[in-house]
């Protein structure tokens, strides 16, 4: 299965994917993940970037994703975290599904309530895993995933992909509803 994961911060993308990848048997492919590893000199501009919540370059996303799409783990199936981010990256990231006789089998949407979203980034910033969880950027990346991912809901539910999710409750609970979702009864 070739799956998108989209929600806001803190929905659980990253907990449900590491979940579904084990239960499927195909990677979880974060690109938080891939940019957070980059090295200085590669990297350096862009973690600045992201540390303040805002987002890479679509055209260095695109570039990185396909790279890791084309390794030999992903061709029975893949779960993308964090892309695509903007209508732009979809579309590229469609053109070149299209080109390659590929197809998105579902875009999973993980719905938390904006209580719950602060106060599981709020929880997750006290262990300093991500410079980003702090309290001074969680505004700001709210705001950025409405105004450039939220409209993706759109764009993948003219076709028919989105499958709608509440991740409001455990990571359990949460990960028997995305099954159920995506008909993976394995």
């Amino acid at each position: 299965m070739k799956i998108v994961f989209i929600g806001p911060p803190g929905a659980g993308k990253g907990t449900q994917c590491g979940l579904l990848s084990e239960w499927l048997g195909v990677p979880h492919i974060s690109t938080g993940e891939m940019l957070r590893s980059l090295d200085s000199e590669t990297g350096g501009a862009i973690h600045l970037r992201i540390d303040r919540g805002h987002f890479a370059p679509d055209d260095f996303i695109l570039e990185m994703v396909a790279d890791r799409l084309s390794e030999e783990d992903c061709r029975r199936g893949y779960l993308l975290d964090g892309f695509p981010r903007t209508l732009v990256q979809a579309k590229a990231f469609d053109h070149s599904m299209e080109r390659s006789t590929e197809q998105l089998d579902h875009v999973v949407h993980l719905i938390v309530g904006a209580d719950e979203l602060v106060h599981r980034l709020a929880q997750r910033s006290l262990t300093g895993a991500r410079s980003d969880d702090s309290a001074q950027f969680i505004q700001e990346r709210f705001r950025i995933y409405e105004e450039r991912t939220a409209p993706l809901l759109e764009y993948y539910g003219e076709q028919g992909l989105v499958r709608e999710v509440d991740a409001s409750s455990s990571p359990e609970v949460v990960f028997e509803r995305i099954r159920e979702s995506i008909g993976a009864d394995r």
